[in-house]
């Protein structure tokens, strides 16, 4: 038999915020593989060279980053373990995703100068839910 143990607030707050973060990563997403020549036109010249050039294994990290961290949260609102584990893989993602800022010639310094604040975010937040789950699964709010 398994004893159920009651997750207290934080627990809820945690999973709504998570949920929320990793909504928010699929509609950016969504956002950029379904953009339009127009708004494509619109981004500034730099981000536009980025983006045209961007290798498959990005893009495929980032949506295997949003997905999983979707899943994870709500995995963690149904109190499953398998959230563990989701929340690890997207962050093995995130790290895959964000190795590219590196490798790609440009993105370090697009970054450097348009906007680091977002993929420091996006780690931090990444880890943080992953260790905020490491503890749920230890303490038995997730089963």
């Amino acid at each position: 038999m398994t004893v159920k143990t009651k997750a207290p607030i934080w627990f809820w707050v945690i999973g709504a915020i998570a949920l929320l973060w990793n909504g928010l990563g699929v509609m950016a997403y969504l956002q950029q593989i379904a953009m339009s020549a127009t708004d494509f036109a619109a981004l500034p010249r730099v981000q536009q060279d980025l983006l045209s050039t961007l290798p498959f294994w990005v893009t495929a990290a980032f949506a295997i980053a949003v997905f999983s961290g979707f899943a994870a949260s709500i995995s963690w609102l149904l109190q499953k373990r398998i959230a563990v584990r989701l929340f690890l893989l997207s962050l093995l993602a995130v790290i895959v995703q964000f190795s590219s800022y590196f490798i790609i010639d440009g993105y370090w310094e697009f970054i450097a100068s348009e906007g680091w604040i977002m993929p420091v975010l996006i780690v931090l937040f990444a880890i943080g839910f992953l260790l905020l789950s490491w503890r749920a699964e230890r303490t038995g709010l997730l089963r």
